[in-house]
């Protein structure tokens, strides 16, 4: 089955009105951080990559020739380059357009630029996980929380309210990227529309998500490390 790999990489804040968006710089060892984001996945296993950036960000910092030279760098050919010419207004529909855009079909993996973890998959519906015990430190309103049932199925997923020990670690593994449209649409007009939203429908209408536990978290957007191994 074809799989897709889509980082969004399109948030527009106002403090990047006149400064690279953190994601776009480098980390310790010289790699871009959104790419390294995906680097703990085996990317072998998907037919495309795509990252998705806005235009007014790569008119200003030339993002794309940066992200490609360093895709040529690491030898990463499947990654591809998607630009937005306006904001959306979440990461849903980053990844919606996205998925219209490059004509997006099969299954999906959607992959939090700002952050890292190593997980193995299945070719499922899937939440990357991470145990909160793990954690040094949690500040509730920056995370979704995800329950898991004893057969090993995640039964909940929701935004800034702790419904189980794992928080959603910014990976999600979805079979159809059409199902994903569907759901979209049906959801839009509630407002902010988060991913978490968007499973949490398809929860209710008995799909099925297994969790995916990963190790080696790094979570930049909150300025955290929580790798076992430093």
């Amino acid at each position: 089955m074809k799989y897709s790999l889509i980082v969004p990489a399109a948030a527009d804040k106002a403090e990047y009105s006149d400064k690279l968006p953190y994601i776009f710089g480098l980390d310790k060892d010289g790699i871009i951080i959104c790419i390294k984001s995906i680097m703990g996945l085996d990317l072998k296993r998907f037919d495309n990559i795509y990252f998705t950036v806005l235009k007014k960000h790569d008119d200003r910092f030339f993002v794309v020739e940066s992200l490609n030279m360093q895709f040529k760098r690491l030898g990463i050919h499947n990654a591809r380059m998607v630009v937005l010419d306006n904001p959306t207004r979440d990461q849903s529909e980053t990844v919606f357009e996205t998925i219209k855009k490059e004509h997006i079909e099969g299954g999906i993996f959607i992959k939090d630029a700002d952050c890292y973890f190593k997980t193995d998959f299945n070719y499922a519906n899937g939440i990357a996980i991470y145990p909160i015990e793990e954690l040094d430190s949690l500040s509730p309103k920056d995370k979704s929380y995800v329950a898991v049932d004893d057969m090993y199925y995640v039964t909940n997923i929701i935004e800034k309210r702790i419904v189980g020990h794992y928080i959603g670690a910014g990976g999600y593994m979805i079979e159809d990227a059409g199902k994903f449209c569907d759901y979209y649409h049906r959801l839009r007009d509630y407002g902010r529309l988060y991913l978490s939203h968007i499973i949490y429908a398809m929860l209710l209408d008995k799909t099925t998500f297994r969790p995916m536990i990963v190790e080696d978290y790094k979570d930049w957007g909150t300025q955290k490390d929580y790798s076992r191994n430093g």
